[in-house]
């Protein structure tokens, strides 16, 4: 009776999330143009992902719109801490107005973000939650949430039993933790359903190939897969063709649609994907660290002393994939494909 009350509870704060996640944030498009022609700072940890490249859009879209301008700084990787520090460093000796950050690291990247809001650079916290009570505004996903989510997709697809997966992204960083904390609790509640793995890989497809498939030889018989987000999903897929089995034959659910995850959709190899609205929460961001230059609280409900917008996420799966309303989730196709016309304004992000 105990269990079946928590996933009652469970169930219950998915739809007041998703609920939430549909009210929060404004449109973006009544929002004004700003006083000064500002430069904001967009910090990233991994350009080269598409979901980063395609939010990239919605930041030069809006800044193009509000009348700002944009840079990307680009560490190149979830693993390189110090270089997101130095860019940070870089964003202060230039004297840019605003910031908003995806932070590498929740507690690693305090210092450097509180030392650009000492000198005066108005600072929106992006995605990646940073531990700070001096932060005023944050747009980001509910990360435990997102677990649930696609936890409660897998299970229903395995028929809630079978071995299951687990590559819940780069470690130590918040969102990747809560995201696993949500999925393993969720399927705490089927006894017949067992995590046989869990490990943790680089955002790289490299990487997550190999992970996958050490998993998959010591794990054959496994019936469902998550794997984080996207590079790790195109990963864990090239090594579930490569070790023979067929489309479905292993239910995979992941994080994000973009370049690839819907042809693998589309073509059964990926059961479903928790859409992220990357650039309308991009656009968000844009807009919020204006208010925030400008003397205005950013809209959105009180949290650490500042507010905080959560970003509407929900499910793709291959029967709504031509139905769906993409215009918060998918930059155009040639946004995607000519990458290099686009690096004008982005700093580092060596491609690897």
């Amino acid at each position: 009776m105990k269990k079946l009350f928590r996933t009652f509870m469970i169930l219950a704060s998915v739809v007041t999330f998703l609920f939430v996640s549909m009210a929060a944030a404004p449109d973006a498009d009544a929002r004004v143009k700003a006083k000064k022609k500002y430069k904001i700072a967009v910090v990233v940890p991994n350009g080269v992902d598409p979901y980063f490249f395609s939010k990239w859009y919605g930041s030069v879209q809006a800044a193009k719109a509000a009348g700002v301008t944009v840079t990307m700084f680009d560490a190149g990787g979830y693993e390189f801490l110090p270089k997101q520090v130095a860019h940070v460093e870089d964003i202060i000796a230039a004297k840019y107005d605003g910031m908003i950050i995806c932070p590498i690291s929740t507690k690693g990247m305090v210092n450097a973000v509180h030392k650009a809001m000492d000198k005066g650079v108005k600072v929106v916290v992006d995605n990646i939650d940073l531990d700070s009570n001096r932060v005023k505004n944050r747009v980001m996903k509910n990360s435990y949430e997102l677990g649930v989510l696609i936890a409660s997709t897998l299970a229903h697809g395995i028929n809630y039993e079978g071995k299951v997966m687990m590559l819940p992204g780069p470690s130590g960083i918040e969102m990747v933790t809560s995201m696993a904390k949500g999925f393993e609790e969720y399927m705490s509640h089927y006894p017949k359903i067992k995590v046989v793995a869990k490990e943790f890989t680089k955002s790289n497809v490299q990487h997550a190939y190999q992970t996958a498939e050490d998993l998959l030889k010591k794990h054959p018989d496994v019936k469902g897969i998550y794997p984080w987000a996207t590079l790790i999903a195109r990963g864990t897929v090239d090594a579930v063709k490569a070790a023979g089995y067929k489309p479905g034959q292993i239910k995979i659910v992941t994080h994000n649609l973009v370049v690839g995850i819907e042809k693998d959709i589309r073509d059964g190899w990926v059961h479903a994907a928790v859409l992220a609205e990357q650039i309308a929460m991009a656009s968000e961001a844009v807009y919020n660290v204006i208010d925030l230059i400008e003397g205005r609280t950013p809209p959105g409900t009180p949290y650490r002393g500042g507010t905080l917008s959560y970003i509407q996420n929900y499910m793709a799966f291959q029967h709504n994939l031509d139905i769906l309303d993409r215009s918060g989730i998918e930059a155009p196709k040639n946004w995607m494909i000519k990458r290099q016309k686009r690096a004008a304004n982005i700093v580092g992000g060596k491609r690897r």
